[in-house]
């Protein structure tokens, strides 16, 4: 694969989901206007990738690193997930205590309902901790970590591509605790050799941020 395809496929990848964040911060919090909007999150780049990168060039998913490993990797990002889990948190209230702003997460306010329900909840667990870990691993651990890994070395590709995963969130006060989580997810991946185990991580830390989201919504704390 070339330069040029990671950077069509990751540009355009950028501008779609900067303008999909600027549609979920205008419409209304209801779970279906949410999920649609999560569900085009996750098919862009995928179109993309299948159209520019398997399709075109003639990769196959295993070759971006959808392929089996090791079980014990899935002990090791379960046990990363927990671990990074309260670490994340940490360095965001770090990060935000040093701008002398209130401790708080852009991201779980965008995607906070109105009103708590279990559905919705179910959805989100489906989405954020399934549908998401997926494409996000093999864009930023698959595709560019393994880009940057063959032409600049094992430490440069997980400094870079984790710089890449936290910036692409869009939320600049997020950025130290998603590189935080990128450089965990590329390590993970450079020593277990597939995908998989990331997406179990990524996953689990999803899924637990969308309990605490929904249960925070259900005690009726305010998000915003």
């Amino acid at each position: 694969m070339s330069g040029r395809d990671l950077l069509v496929v990751l540009l355009l990848t950028a501008v779609i989901l900067f303008l999909l964040r600027m549609v979920l911060s205008e419409v209304p919090r209801s779970p279906p206007a949410v999920f649609a909007l999560l569900a085009l999150q996750s098919a862009v780049p995928m179109a993309l990738l299948y159209l520019l990168v398997v399709r075109r060039r003639g990769l196959s998913w295993a070759a971006l690193g959808l392929r089996p490993t090791q079980a014990r990797w899935y002990t090791v990002a379960l046990l990363l997930a927990l671990a990074s889990f309260p670490l994340v948190m940490i360095v965001n209230a770090g990060v935000q205590a040093l701008l002398g702003e209130p401790l708080r997460n852009p991201q779980l306010e965008i995607l906070a309902p109105a009103e708590f329900s279990w559905g919705a909840l179910a959805v989100m667990l489906l989405m954020a901790g399934l549908v998401v870990p997926v494409v996000e691993e093999i864009v930023f651990r698959g595709l560019l970590f393994g880009w940057l890994r063959t032409r600049f070395g094992l430490a440069a590709g997980i400094a870079l591509s984790a710089l890449a995963f936290a910036f692409a969130h869009g939320i600049p006060v997020l950025a130290p605790a998603l590189a935080v989580q990128g450089i965990l997810l590329a390590w993970l991946y450079a020593r277990s050799d597939s995908l998989w185990p990331g997406v179990v991580m990524h996953g689990t830390f999803n899924g637990l941020m969308s309990i605490l989201l929904y249960a925070a919504i259900a005690a009726g704390v305010p998000l915003r």
